[in-house]
């Protein structure tokens, strides 16, 4: 912002700030797509942990958050998440309109006893995407 100071007086001082607001155009916004399936994802306790092992990439300037393994028996397991698809919604928060990972882990790591998440049904190659810890 570019500010011009004008002194009025001894003891008035005007500041005009100016802010230009920055255009976005409609092909720099991240285009995010539907879950297909919608579950909540309850744990009996706090030590339990959800049974997801994630991993992702960038791809078109925002981030897919993909299932790379589900462990017996757990949260995801039940609610049938599978490995390869692809998590799209945590707590309806859009992981895809997210600039950073770390941002979507944080809201896994927040929730209490339930979250819930939207994914679609994909068999993507896991193989060059990141590894994220186990949740």
């Amino acid at each position: 912002p570019r500010c011009s100071v004008q002194p009025a007086s001894e003891a008035v001082i005007y500041v005009k700030v100016s802010n230009k607001p920055k255009l976005i155009l409609e092909t720099e916004k991240a285009k995010t797509r539907e879950a297909e399936v919608k579950k909540e994802l309850k744990r009996g306790s706090m030590k339990e942990k959800w049974g997801l092992s994630l991993v992702y990439r960038m791809e078109d300037s925002r981030i897919e958050l993909a299932v790379n393994k589900v462990s017996m028996f757990s949260p995801a397991a039940k609610a049938g998440i599978q490995t390869g698809d692809t998590i799209l919604l945590i707590n309806d928060w859009k992981v895809e309109a997210m600039e950073q990972i770390q941002a979507a882990l944080n809201i896994f790591l927040a929730a209490g006893f339930s979250v819930n998440l939207g994914w679609i049904k994909t068999s993507n190659c896991l193989d060059e995407w990141g590894a994220l810890d186990a949740i």
